[in-house]
């Protein structure tokens, strides 16, 4: 059963669910008003079979959540030859991992902060993750911690998957960020509806800069080496959040545009949001194609995945600041 525990501090009030350990929504007090900057998918509260049936993951999808591995069980069919790794090497089967699809338990919890965990199959090479999630005193600010344990050796693809809400008129929010070089995802990522070239190069995001798109669409690139604080500036509500997160960890983003491009249920051509990613992996691809050193993004020195020894503990901190834009 899916628990939803509400944190409080001087300037905000978020909630982080056990399934998923997803954080959201979060309320952030910017003088005599709050924003609440997150993305929330619109079918948390439906019910039926077809809901039922969803897994973990999109059961009630929202705001930030880690993903551990990161992307896809398997790699997706049809990759172009110079994506395609040698032999599968295939380390969790569900997509962005199983502490994305299960609940966690709570360990410790305050009114300010909420420490949680999970324990991961007997058979997974990632024994347990621990995420601390709170909001920072003085400051419109939550702070993220992430463990991760190893049982066993393994190399895998990692992210962080912050998804945040958008401007009601189009092109109003815009995407900040430095990076060296950004690639497009090697097919399109809904077929016949997104609109961006596959497996291209490129030094600026153009279009996708500036969000909701004016038509449907669903888009996947990633900035490699990316540079600094990446920012979404809200200018219809006023607002800025600053993503602050271990670039030498995660040496790309992994940007996920989804408008309104995807008509299956639960989206239903509805959903309109910014996945901005912090990611050591190449695309949502998985480990297949992440842990083989000669796919395009680590022939180039950026890298897509990170190696753990077993009883090995990494741990990266992260958070996301709020404020005024002054018009």
């Amino acid at each position: 059963m899916n628990e939803v525990f509400t944190l409080h501090w001087d300037h905000g009030r978020a909630e982080v669910q056990t399934l998923g350990g997803m954080l959201g929504p979060a309320y952030f007090k910017l003088g005599a008003r709050e924003v609440q900057p997150f993305a929330i998918m619109p079918w948390g509260e439906d019910s039926g079979a077809s809901h039922a049936a969803l897994p973990g993951i999109l059961q009630r999808t929202r705001g930030e959540w880690p993903c551990v591995p990161f992307g896809a069980p398997t790699a997706p069919e049809g990759l172009p030859k110079h994506w395609q790794p040698p032999k599968p090497q295939p380390v969790c089967p569900d997509f962005h991992g199983y502490s994305a699809n299960n609940h966690w338990e709570v360990l410790e919890r305050s009114e300010t902060a909420l420490r949680l965990g999970i324990t991961y199959p007997d058979n997974h090479p990632i024994e347990r993750l621990e995420r601390e999630v709170f909001g920072v005193s003085g400051q419109s600010a939550l702070q993220c911690r992430l463990h991760i344990t190893a049982r066993a050796d393994v190399t895998l693809p990692i992210a962080l998957h912050p998804c945040f809400a958008l401007s009601s008129a189009p092109q109003k929010t815009e995407i900040v960020a430095d990076f060296e070089f950004g690639k497009t995802l090697p097919f399109q990522a809904e077929k016949g509806v997104s609109r961006l070239l596959p497996d291209v190069d490129f030094a600026e995001l153009g279009t996708i800069s500036r969000l909701p798109l004016p038509y449907a669409t669903e888009e996947i690139v990633q900035l490699c080496g990316a540079k600094g604080p990446i920012a979404l500036l809200n200018h219809e509500a006023g607002y800025r959040v600053d993503l602050k997160y271990d670039q030498a960890l995660f040496p790309s983003v992994l940007l996920w545009v989804s408008n309104r491009g995807r008509s299956e249920y639960p989206w239903l051509s509805r959903f309109e949001g910014v996945g901005i990613e912090p990611l050591c992996g190449a695309f949502d691809l998985g480990s297949d194609v992440s842990n083989w050193a000669e796919n395009p993004i680590a022939k180039r020195g950026v890298a897509t995945a990170i190696s753990l020894k077993a009883g090995q503990t990494i741990t990266t901190k992260y958070g996301f600041r709020i404020s005024a834009l002054v018009s």
